[in-house]
């Protein structure tokens, strides 16, 4: 009796668990992206550099992600005159953000499994764009010109005002695509990202210069990586349907 009360305890749990295979997947994951990024300030050319960053992210769902991210990098930007090789003011902000934002994917909102619909290609294109997300959030930026130049080539006599050191809010605005990759019990295990990010000062001294009505703001193209690193839980539907 007690042999087949534990064969009908272990067929139960051996249900249970393949009955949350591609269902489950990891809270939280690590992560480093490289973005390229360019200053949009009151000088006329910016120059796009490389910028690296890490995060830390709570995957509420797996499609609904808070994130708590640092970077680092430089902004560069000048006023040149091009046809003559001559450059006025310039600026070189070696800064640093920390942002905390959110994400949601429309994998949260839209039905993608393969039995969605008669019209397999509909099935499939939800599947692909389930992955596609929008985000916002807020963050600091702490800006420090390791060069700056504020005065006219053209009037030496002129020269903007600004700031060599400073600290600013900023809220980032995202877009982008998220690829998982899947272990064996189809958890996603990696996510491979690829997005733009648009990330509007509430100040205007992140170039180091200040003049005109608006305020300086930044972009950034992103390739990322996270790796799930636990605390393992399940979704209401399957995670991975199809090639995605």
């Amino acid at each position: 009796m007690k042999k087949f009360s534990l064969f009908i305890a272990l067929i139960v749990c051996s249900f249970t668990v393949s009955a949350q295979i591609g269902y489950n997947y990891d809270q939280f994951s690590l992560g480093v992206g490289i973005s390229s990024v360019k200053i949009h300030g009151d000088l006329y050319h910016s120059y796009a550099k490389a910028a690296p960053s890490v995060n830390l992210s709570y995957h509420m769902t797996p499609f609904v992600t808070f994130s708590t991210e640092a970077q680092f990098g430089r902004l560069e930007s000048a006023n040149a005159d091009t046809a003559k090789a001559v450059y006025g003011e310039q600026s070189s902000n070696k800064f640093t953000t920390v942002m905390f934002h959110g994400d949601v994917q429309l994998g949260e909102f839209i039905n993608y499994n393969d039995d969605f619909s008669a019209i397999p290609i509909l099935t499939k294109i939800l599947n692909g764009a389930k992955n596609i997300y929008v985000g916002t959030g807020l963050g600091v930026i702490f800006n420090r010109m390791d060069y700056i130049n504020r005065t006219d080539y053209r009037d030496p006599n002129f020269s903007y005002s600004g700031l060599d050191k400073s600290t600013e809010l900023i809220i980032p605005v995202r877009i982008g695509y998220e690829y998982k990759i899947y272990n064996a019990y189809d958890e996603p295990q990696i996510r491979l990202n690829l997005g733009y990010q648009a990330n509007f000062s509430t100040g205007d001294n992140t170039d180091g210069i200040k003049s005109g009505h608006y305020a300086d703001w930044f972009s950034q193209i992103t390739f990322g990586i996270k790796v799930g690193i636990g605390g393992v839980t399940s979704y209401r539907k399957p995670i991975h349907v199809g090639t995605f």
